[in-house]
């Protein structure tokens, strides 16, 4: 999915090994083996490579977030989302 097409999967065969200690998945235990979570190339997050973009400038108590402006957000509803949520666009 979406996830794994910006995490890098690190093919060293010593993350791949049978014989490899690792920590259980939930709890304290210390194991050996094989765990596809821990040992397959794309199992769990290993390093992820993402891009932010700034939509729009902004920041708490500056300005209003362009949805709530239009009106598309909870208590900033304009009359038409009103009308819609009231179901008057359906006859």
């Amino acid at each position: 999915g979406s996830h794994q097409s910006a995490t890098r999967a690190w093919l060293r065969p010593t993350l791949m090994t049978d014989s490899l200690a690792r920590k259980e998945y939930f709890g304290q235990v210390i194991g050996k083996g094989f765990a596809a979570d821990i040992h397959c190339p794309v199992g769990a997050p290993k390093e992820s490579f993402v891009k932010l973009t700034r939509a729009e400038p902004g920041g708490v108590e500056e300005a209003l977030w362009r949805p709530a402006r239009l009106g598309l957000r909870p208590g900033y509803e304009s009359p038409a989302m009103l009308q819609f949520l009231r179901g008057e666009f359906i006859s």
